[in-house]
């Protein structure tokens, strides 16, 4: 695997994420053992829309930079660290539950850790 293919997989991941978040609230809702209220359901389309860009713009990076991927890597691994400390302390303190939050986890760390080993060992011409 390359650091290009690393920011296409993440992409469409969550490009497919938002997808399923706008075409299928309420088992998104649920897999993370939520309750799907309309307000839930509301909120989940609007966190959806935001995956599904952030989606399209990660799998647009390596073309925007060429191969000057080092520091988008790196800011790739800070982010997916930020979300992997998020989803522990939701998890921790019950916000979340179910099989969607531990899927969700352990994406979270493949991909802050492989971002990390990447953006590290990246040269940029």
């Amino acid at each position: 695997m390359n650091i290009k293919i690393l920011f296409w997989v993440q992409g469409a991941l969550l490009i497919v994420l938002g997808l399923w978040g706008i075409i299928d609230g309420e088992g998104a809702i649920t897999g993370f053992g939520w309750e799907a209220t309309s307000e839930a359901l509301t909120q989940n389309k609007a966190f959806s829309l935001s995956q599904l860009v952030l989606g399209v713009i990660a799998m647009r990076i390596p073309s925007w930079v060429e191969n000057k991927l080092k520091e988008p890597a790196l800011v790739g691994a800070v982010i997916n660290i930020v979300f992997l400390i998020n989803i522990i302390y939701d998890l921790n303190t019950d916000a979340i539950s179910g099989t969607g939050a531990i899927i969700n986890l352990i994406l979270t760390i493949i991909f802050a850790i492989l971002f990390l080993i990447f953006g590290i060992r990246h040269k940029n011409n």
